[in-house]
């Protein structure tokens, strides 16, 4: 089974937004911490699920696999 993706990227209008998986809408998010906590509140519904997060110029700053017995 692959796992799943949440991704937090920087919009191009300035706001950290929260890619969920099969979700069309993004969530958005003012700062990068909130995204980053929400993002695992959201990791966590999907297992297994990779987090990804980006910094303001789409470099991977964080990859993780949070798996069924946790993160990893």
């Amino acid at each position: 089974m692959s796992p799943m993706t949440v991704r937090v990227d920087l919009s191009a209008r300035g706001a950290w937004e929260i890619v969920l998986p099969g979700q069309r809408e993004r969530v958005k998010c003012e700062t990068l911490d909130e995204a980053r906590q929400m993002a695992y509140r959201c990791a966590g519904e999907w297992r297994p699920c990779e987090l990804i997060v980006c910094d303001a110029y789409h470099r991977v700053v964080h990859h993780e696999l949070i798996d069924g017995a946790g993160r990893t």
